[in-house]
């Protein structure tokens, strides 16, 4: 029993860092996790890095529809080029 304990230990620790928390955080979760009557807590701490990570996602999006926008503003200045020749 204890090992799949581990194992799911490990596979929570894993997807925390992948969600972008730091090492601190990510033991403060664990420890969090370890204790019942928590949930409370925990799930404030996942809401709070789900926005952060919306508020990146949003950056990136930005960025993104700019780059489009230059891929359309390229295309669209050789294909004026093209007329004007």
């Amino acid at each position: 029993m204890r090992l799949k304990t581990a194992e799911a230990n490990a596979g929570l620790s894993s997807l925390l860092e992948s969600a972008g928390f730091d090492p601190p955080d990510v033991r403060r979760y664990m420890e969090l996790s370890a204790r019942s009557g928590t949930e409370a807590a925990r799930a404030q701490i996942l809401r709070g890095q789900r926005g952060r990570l919306m508020d990146e996602l949003h950056r990136r999006q930005q960025v993104l529809d700019k780059v489009d926008y230059l891929i359309w503003q390229a295309e669209n200045e050789h294909g004026k080029q093209q007329k004007g020749r």
